[in-house]
């Protein structure tokens, strides 16, 4: 299997687990990927929409829904205010928490098979995969 083939595979298989394992009934996939992204203390807007690779109208429609449901809120950001950040608001912070929980467990799933040496070697080659990947696109 070669690098693309890999590559595919990997995502068609996380994805597929992300949807029907991880993924509340109410919530799209991307707006379960916006939530699990805004950290405690926000994100911008934009910031946002690059993370998840998205437009900013996009995101702007997908943050506006969010928030019409109360997982979210946005604020003017204090220092520009012309930039927007985005929160989770408490509703918001339990579905994050719980994705996390669905997250972990999927993981110590996949993990109960393998020693102690096996999981740290998995961990690190695929934190090492993780960070490639980062530095590919910030040179972008």
């Amino acid at each position: 299997m070669n690098h693309g083939e890999l590559f595919i595979s990997f995502l068609i298989d996380l994805q597929r687990i992300f949807r029907t394992e991880v993924i509340p009934k109410e919530l799209s996939y991307s707006q379960v990927l916006a939530i699990i992204i805004i950290p405690n203390d926000g994100i911008e807007m934009s910031e946002l929409a690059w993370a998840l690779g998205l437009e900013n109208s996009t995101i702007t429609r997908l943050i506006a829904r969010l928030e019409r449901n109360n997982y979210v809120k946005r604020k003017k950001n204090k220092l520009d205010k012309r930039s927007i950040n985005v929160f989770l608001n408490q509703k918001g912070a339990v579905i994050q928490k719980d994705i996390e929980k669905k997250i972990d467990k999927i993981g110590n799933e996949i993990f109960i098979r393998n020693n102690q040496v096996e999981k740290e070697l998995f961990l690190e080659n695929l934190s090492l995969f993780q960070w490639s990947l980062k530095k590919t696109f910030l040179k972008k």
